[in-house]
């Protein structure tokens, strides 16, 4: 759980990117600057306040460093005189510097996962690093959704991987859940509790008031046995006392022959 206040400063983002008539700092030469994507997470008026925010993102991050990486030299806090573009006499938590089609597609993932978080079209100097974000390789954003919880809302987001192809694709899947509070955020990981099990998340939604994300499960699988046992699986999550609930309910589906669908694979 972050801190009391942490909440409190990613409202700081609004008051941070907002005009200002005080003079904009003195520009590089030009040449030396390009235009670029700021990836933020939060920021304030203090580098003692962007400090307390970088210190709750990494703690949070933990819950999706599997899935998602940022460049060398990053996170890291900017002073906003620093870079043409923001504000001057605030401090922002920077994750990353993109280009254009880069930036929007990370800016997703974020976005989800911190509804507060935001980005900012600024001209970077093209010496310092400008590492953008990326997702670990074989894993791809799945999609999210965002609830009412009391005392705030319900932000899941879910992240998608598999290997191989056809009948023998072995699909993943990691939903992380943040109860976002008006002071403090609660994160929890949600995975397949079974191993050695192909687990496609299929649809995630949001309903009234909670999450719902449907699942297709093999187990076994047919590299494990001469049958594969399909189920559907069905997670609720909700917070309608300030604390996450998850319920599932799962069911068989289908079964398949795994000699008979290896002779009806096409060759080659």
């Amino acid at each position: 759980m972050m801190p009391g206040r942490m909440r409190l400063l990613f409202l700081a983002v609004v008051w941070l990117l907002s005009p200002r008539a005080e003079a904009q700092p003195e520009l590089p030469p030009i040449g030396s600057l390009g235009e670029r994507t700021l990836l933020m997470w939060g920021g304030g008026r203090t580098r003692e306040e962007a400090e307390s925010v970088l210190s709750s993102y990494q703690e949070r991050a933990e819950s999706w460093a599997r899935v998602v990486e940022l460049g060398p030299g990053f996170p890291r806090i900017i002073e906003g005189s620093e870079v043409p573009g923001l504000r001057p006499g605030t401090h922002v938590v920077v994750l990353g510097v993109c280009d254009r089609a880069s930036g929007a597609e990370m800016a997703k993932v974020f976005k989800a996962l911190e509804p507060l978080a935001t980005t900012r079209w600024v001209m970077w100097e093209e010496g310092e690093p400008r590492a953008c974000p990326s997702m670990v390789p074989g894993w791809s954003l799945g999609g999210s959704a965002r609830v009412w919880a009391k005392g705030g809302s319900l932000a899941a987001t879910l992240f998608r991987s598999v290997e191989g192809e056809g009948a023998g694709a072995r699909h993943r899947w990691l939903l992380v859940l943040g109860l976002l509070g008006k002071e403090d955020v609660t994160t929890t990981v949600v995975e397949p509790p079974e191993e050695g099990v192909s687990s496609e998340a299929k649809r995630l939604k949001g309903g009234r008031n909670e999450v719902v994300l449907e699942e297709w499960l093999t187990d076994p699988t047919c590299d494990t046995g001469p049958r594969a046992e399909l189920h559907t699986r069905t997670w609720t999550f909700s917070a309608p006392q300030g604390e996450l609930v998850t319920k599932q309910v799962k069911k068989p589906l289908r079964h398949e022959d795994c000699a008979r669908a290896a002779d009806e694979a096409p060759e080659g």
